[in-house]
């Protein structure tokens, strides 16, 4: 079933039993230079969110219980019905573009974008929404809402065009937002206590969410993340690369007719002198709660994953760890690099999203160092590398792990 802008359709009726249904959101043309950015709000019977936690993005991609789930890519949201709290009655699914008003960009530059809404035990797909994008002139686009009325679950079909950003959209579902977070907000002044009676001292005012996300656009360029308080959270390293919706094999499968298996790993070095591998490799995953502190969550071998490639490091052990050489390795099929549009994102409580892409490429090399992150004074020092080389051994030499290597496969 195709929709219409303003059509809607009833899921329970279509999936009798639903639990979960996914929206999965992609855009023509795929390669598009624009940095298209997928957010869900988690609204009440007002339209509004109950609190900052009930907005989904990039900086915090999990409704507290579970029931919205942003996929790492952010072209996926799960939506689990069971899981949703009971004063959530309508989540709506948008798109913006980063800094689009600043660069001149619009949703004008693609000709469309598409949401498929699945049943997320089966697969099958309920409903299309492809909605032509060509004349609009607007940064953010609200695709559509999933909302209950009358005990059932519905989606709506909107595509209406919002002016502004992210941050503006987020303001109208009454999210506090905070574009600059240098920018503190000033405290009251405190009321000289009675002699009598102390004075109330007034709770500190909830802090507005953070939306910034940090692109290092240079190679060489660099940012620190400051331990603060008790120091980092979990940090998640993620590697996402085109797939192309050809069969899940990705798009290289459809250049070279033959599977693609592009890998996340990294060397490592801890300060008291140990250094080693983190990758699929020779199955050496890592370990989260011994060293190396980092581990490889899983083996994406076709690209047709979601979420990528994830690597998990410990950020309450990093003064344990040195340093760290985040790599992108294709382990099988012609090396393509531009092909990839692969992008890299580190992700961390409290701190910016940062983004690295991989837009520098050859196509002689089968490795390619991604980001470098040193301890600098309990601070990560984040710098974008984007350097080739042709095995293991080239990028040890280049960065000085003095590692042995030998020949090794995948189970």
């Amino acid at each position: 079933m195709d929709l219409q802008p303003g059509q809607n359709f009833s899921i329970s009726k279509h999936s009798p039993s639903p639990v979960a249904v996914e929206i999965a959101l992609n855009w023509e043309p795929a390669n598009t230079p624009l940095t298209i950015d997928a957010n869900a709000f988690a609204l009440t019977g007002s339209a509004k969110v109950r609190d900052d936690g009930d907005f989904i993005f990039y900086n915090q991609p999990t409704l507290s219980g579970g029931g919205i789930q942003r996929a790492g890519d952010g072209r996926l949201f799960t939506v689990r019905f069971a899981q949703l709290p009971a004063a959530i009655e309508k989540i709506a699914v948008a798109l913006t573009i980063d800094q689009g008003q600043r660069r001149g960009q619009s949703f004008g530059q693609l000709n469309q974008v598409r949401a498929d809404i699945r049943d997320a035990q089966t697969q099958a797909v309920l409903a299309t929404f492809p909605l032509a994008t060509k004349m609009m002139a607007e940064t953010a686009l609200i695709v559509g809402e999933l909302y209950r009325r009358n005990g059932e679950w519905k989606f709506r079909a909107l595509g209406q065009g919002f002016v502004g950003g992210l941050a503006p959209l987020a303001r109208q579902y009454g999210v506090d937002v905070a574009d600059d977070p240098d920018i503190a907000q000033a405290a009251p002044p405190a009321a000289a206590p009675s002699p009598a009676i102390p004075a109330a001292v007034p709770p500190p005012p909830a802090k507005p969410i953070r939306l910034e996300k940090l692109t290092l656009e240079k190679k060489g360029s660099s940012i620190s993340l400051e331990k603060k308080g008790q120091g980092f959270e979990e940090l998640v390293i993620n590697l996402k690369w085109n797939q192309g919706g050809s069969g899940g094999k990705g798009f290289f499968g459809r250049l070279t007719n033959r599977k693609i298996d592009l890998d996340l790993g990294c060397l490592f070095k801890l300060r008291d002198g140990r250094a080693g591998a983190v990758q699929a490799l020779g199955d050496s995953f890592g370990s989260l709660q011994q060293p190396p502190y980092i581990q490889l969550m899983g083996d994406d071998r076709t690209g047709a994953s979601a979420a990528g490639e994830f690597l998990r490091i410990n950020g309450r052990q990093w003064e344990q760890l040195d340093r760290i050489v985040v790599f992108a390795l294709i382990y099988e099929g012609a090396p393509n690099w531009a092909e990839t549009d692969a992008v890299v994102t580190i992700q961390t409580p409290g701190q910016p999203t940062l983004e690295i892409r991989i837009d520098s490429h050859r196509n002689d090399q089968r490795m390619c160092a991604l980001a470098m992150l040193e301890n600098q004074g309990g601070n990560i020092k984040v710098t974008k590398l984007v350097e080739y080389f042709l095995d293991h051994r080239f990028l040890d030499q280049a960065y000085g792990f003095g590692l042995r290597w030998v020949a090794g496969s995948k189970d």
